[in-house]
């Protein structure tokens, strides 16, 4: 059970009763040192799941979300081992940066899929971020409360947050400064994502989008299933010490890159880039241009003022689009074909 201030001030008044003169401070104290043993709830509940039977759970727990992704499954039991291996503490210098992301109609139970991932045991460490448009340097607690967060509303979050929501998705520790505390301290972060959204435009990052796996859900979630969560999490930890991959490798990577382009939003200078010109399929047609020379065309194409500090992430977003590229003295020359 938590020692919250009504457990400490009923043992102070137990002891009081008794006749033995004791401050609150005292309980504290007793709380705080050797006397009582660290208890570790997550770690408690894993090493006595008992021995795995030998039935794919993890997968099929993936098969309860209806989607046309071939790849799901087996991304969701990385994740899902990644999450496991990073409860035990087992990969200290990375975090798990990968979140799965689902797409879907409003009451389709993501939501919900999201909670049962968790044992009922374990089910107060599930934590739903509603105001995912405000990250602030508050959500890094959260890292070190929390056994699983769910980011709902996800597309509510805002292109400037993309930098700090990716901050928080590779922190292998929290630094922080405790309340009241006088120094900052490195917490061992205990939080894995996973996010829903209604919307399914909603990946405006022009570096790419591997930390997600976006699925989009094509029919309600089956969630109520029973679920033997024991010999679940018994077949993550039998998985992990055998030595199974909990993370993901280039070729994953690759498959993530290709499935959520259809989830990436278009930028309005990308949108207007397509709108007049296309990437070269041979050597002999179209023109080699720096991301300088392509936006002072486009300038002749708009009424709106185009920013020059926007030449570094055009580049970014030409490379996306998969354009051909060389480099020149003159700098990064990409080999596009104007638009009649």
């Amino acid at each position: 059970q938590p020692a919250d201030q009504r457990v400490r001030s009923s043992i102070a008044m137990k002891v009081l009763k008794e006749g033995v003169r004791v401050w609150d401070r005292d309980i504290t104290r007793f709380l705080s040192s050797d006397y009582v043993p660290l208890y570790n709830p997550i770690e408690e509940y894993l090493y006595n799941t008992g021995r795995w039977d030998g039935k794919d759970r993890i997968r099929a727990l993936a098969d309860l979300v209806p989607c046309n992704n071939p790849y799901w499954r087996e991304l969701f039991y990385r994740w899902f081992l990644s999450m496991t291996a990073h409860w035990q503490n087992i990969d200290r210098q990375h975090g798990n940066n990968t979140s799965p992301l689902l797409v879907g109609a409003q009451g389709y139970r993501k939501s919900t899929f999201c909670r049962i991932l968790l044992p009922p045991e374990l089910r107060c460490y599930f934590y739903t971020k509603t105001n995912s448009d405000r990250l602030n340097k508050d959500d890094l607690f959260s890292l070190t409360e929390f056994a699983l967060i769910n980011i709902d509303e996800f597309d509510q979050i805002s292109v400037n947050q993309q930098g700090f929501l990716k901050h928080l998705l590779q922190k292998p520790v929290a630094n922080l400064r405790k309340p009241y505390g006088t120094a900052i301290q490195e917490i061992r972060r205990y939080a894995s994502f996973i996010a829903t959204s209604n919307q399914k435009d909603l990946l405006t990052d022009p570096s790419g989008s591997r930390r997600f796996i976006c699925i989009e859900v094509t029919g309600p979630i089956q969630t109520n299933v029973t679920i033997n969560y024991h010999q679940l999490y018994a077949q993550a930890m039998h998985d992990i010490m055998k030595g199974e991959r909990y993370w993901l490798d280039d070729s994953d990577e690759a498959i993530l890159k290709q499935t959520n382009r259809e989830f990436e939003q278009p930028t309005p200078l990308e949108q207007l880039f397509l709108c007049h010109f296309h990437p070269a399929e041979n050597e002999e047609e179209g023109d080699w241009m720096t991301p300088m020379e392509i936006l002072s065309f486009l300038q002749t194409k708009t009424k709106d003022r185009l920013s020059i500090n926007k030449v570094a992430l055009f580049g970014r977003a030409l490379h996306k689009l998969g354009i051909s590229s060389r480099r020149k003295t003159r700098g990064t020359e990409y080999h596009v074909v104007k638009k009649e």
